[in-house]
């Protein structure tokens, strides 16, 4: 479907609808007052939902501090609400795997507090952070308990909205009769809630479906309702993309004056609205519209106008469709110069869209491997991005055959660099991906029956006292040993967000080993988001960082750990620092981690400073190039 539906802002918003009567100022007001209690953590909750759409990350913010006031007061439903929120606050900003951790812990207390209805909306998170990971079979599968959920508490709009993310998912598959099928369900079910902007938006989804499979009279009796609906419910946003996409149906069925007259409407909608986007898209429409009735300079006129809009809203798909528009229209006027010029700018930023698409598919599926081990999908991506460089070798031989034979030889050469780099580098992911495949699924599944079992048999009564202490012994030790080849699984892993795993992984890794102790923790480490730093280096920097933490954690005695990451002078300063009793640095008998830690700074190049008195400081400076 042409229209991506945020259903992840809708579910939050069903959560926190007492946010709505107050602006963010008006509640940091009553904050500053407020009693540490369960209204405390409400008010957290609503003020990051009033943040959510502006600042996400700040939003965040506010509702772990609900999450540490909620586990503060034992309040199992704060901490469920907390945790569906954050969930929700890094599937906005594409951090599924920190999405993923969040909603898992969401899942966990709405079990103990037993409530069927913000299980079905984590469930539904759930499936949303798959959709978005490019999963569609895990998707369905949590998508199908949330509804069992959903079914129990007869929340139509859950149900509703859970019809509809199925829809899109078989939709985006080319399965049109499921999607069309769970369309009608939640079709039904919005009409009963009486939700018009919602019932709009199906009829538009659904005549989209029939418009692919060129079933041209449904289609138009579809987008037909949509505006109906539209126009009833005033939904002036939705509404000029209504006319703009049955104008562009009429286009394509040779109706001309019909579609223009939609299209304009929609131009007009778009004008009052003031909605750049919706312009560009429409100016298109308009300009396709002309162009294939061989208008030729009012499609330019059209072309032009969309073609800013398109800048000033920084798309990159709409400005190369109206590129390509532009460079037809200049032909057809025999303006030879300026069709070469829009043809220049059409193939670089299709070139420049192939590389974003191809990027944030690789970051998907990077992240997927992070959530459940299917890092052999890259290969699958890897295949996948062959066949677009040779449909994009067939589109430029198509249109530059017009330009003439030295521009279409320039090309060539080109491609063939591109491709002979390309062949070198995947031949590196095949071999790094390989090695991380094995080492998960041989080395990782019998680490994992061995730690299963042990814990079984630690189960039984009828073990002695010094036997089942070698059993534990032996589960944690097992435990231990997958935990350590996950990390090495991903050392060696390849992918184009390198850092943003480190920042996850350590985020992760902190999470763990300080809420499992109830220390107070702060990790700053936004920084290291913005650095690039190769796989030698990414390895070091995480295991001192691990080796650091864990000792304070485990020796320390600290109530308070602080983790720092700051840039000067092109270097990295990393500071691990708790309020522990401290230890002697000189000290033979403290074993082989500080000295691991520091063949490790140097290693990369850095150094490693540890002072220990009241508290103990790790600090780690590194170069960076």
């Amino acid at each position: 479907m042409q229209k991506w539906k945020l259903f992840v802002i809708a579910i939050l918003f069903l959560q926190v609808s007492q946010a709505q009567n107050f602006n963010t100022d008006s509640l940091l007001v009553i904050l500053s007052s407020a009693n540490n209690d369960s209204n405390k953590v409400n008010l957290l909750r609503n003020i990051g939902v009033s943040l959510a759409h502006k600042d996400p990350q700040k939003a965040i913010e506010y509702w772990k501090q609900g999450v540490d006031l909620s586990r503060q007061l034992g309040y199992d439903l704060g901490m469920a609400r907390s945790f569906i929120n954050i969930g929700t606050g890094y599937t906005f900003t594409g951090k599924y795997e920190s999405a993923a951790i969040y909603t898992d812990s969401a899942i966990f207390y709405c079990h103990k507090i037993n409530d069927p209805n913000r299980l079905a909306l984590s469930y539904l998170n759930r499936a949303d952070i798959y959709r978005n990971l490019l999963d569609y079979k895990n998707a369905l599968l949590y998508c199908d308990t949330a509804l069992n959920y959903a079914e129990q508490t007869g929340n139509t709009d859950r149900l509703a909205r859970i019809y509809d993310i199925i829809a899109d998912i078989y939709a985006v598959q080319l399965q049109n009769e499921p999607a069309i099928a769970n369309l009608a369900k939640a079709l039904e079910l919005y009409k009963k809630d009486e939700n018009d902007i919602m019932e709009g938006q199906v009829y538009s989804d659904l005549a989209d479906i029939y418009k692919d499979m060129h079933q041209v009279d449904s289609a138009t009796f579809y987008y037909q309702q949509a505006i109906r609906i539209g126009e009833k419910a005033e939904d002036f946003k939705n509404l000029s993309t209504y006319h703009a996409d049955l104008g562009d149906l009429y286009t394509q069925t040779g109706k001309y004056p019909s579609a223009e007259t939609h299209i304009l409407l929609s131009l007009q909608i778009a004008h009052q609205q003031e909605n750049d986007l919706q312009l560009a898209a429409a100016y298109a429409k308009l300009s396709h519209l002309y162009l294939v009735q061989h208008k030729y300079s009012e499609s330019v006129k059209a072309g032009k106008s969309g073609f800013q809009y398109a800048v000033s809203e920084s798309n990159l798909g709409q400005q190369q469709e109206i590129a390509t528009l532009l460079a037809e229209a200049y032909t057809g006027l025999q303006d030879y110069q300026n069709a070469n010029n829009y043809f220049s700018i059409s193939r670089n930023l299709n070139d420049s869209l192939l590389r974003q698409r191809f990027s944030a598919q690789i970051a998907a599926l990077q992240n997927s491997f992070e959530i459940k081990g299917k890092n052999k999908e890259i290969l699958l991506l890897n295949k996948e991005k062959e066949l677009q460089q040779q449909r994009l070798l067939r589109q430029r031989v198509l249109i530059a055959g017009s330009i003439g034979m030295v521009l279409l030889a320039l090309v060539g050469i080109f491609l063939l660099i591109s491709r002979h780099r390309m062949r070198i580098r995947m031949k590196e992911l095949r071999l790094r991906n390989q090695i991380a495949s094995d080492l998960h699924d041989e080395v990782g599944s019998s680490l994992s029956s061995i730690h299963m079992l042990s814990r079984i048999v630690t189960q039984k009564s009828n073990i002695g006292g010094s036997n089942q202490e070698l059993l534990h012994k032996l589960s944690r030790n097992a435990q231990e040993t997958m935990e350590k080849m996950s990390d090495i699984v991903w050392m060696i892993k390849p992918g184009e967000k390198e850092t943003t795993g480190l920042v996850q992984r350590m985020e992760r890794f902190m999470h763990e080993m300080c809420g499992e102790k109830d220390i107070e923790y702060n990790i700053d480490i936004a920084p290291l988001e913005h650095a690039r730093f190769d796989m030698k280096q990414r390895k070091n920097i995480y295991l001192i960082f691990k080796e650091a933490l864990n000792n304070a954690v485990k020796y320390s005695g600290a109530s308070k750990i602080r983790v720092q990451a700051n840039f000067e002078n092109k270097k990295l300063d990393l500071q691990i620092v708790d309020n522990g009793k401290g230890f002697s640095v000189e000290d033979k008998t403290m074993g082989n981690g500080l000295s691991n830690m520091r063949d490790r700074a140097q290693e990369i190049n850095g150094e490693l400073h540890i002072r220990s008195g009241r508290g103990t400081t790790v600090q780690l400076v590194m170069p960076l190039s």
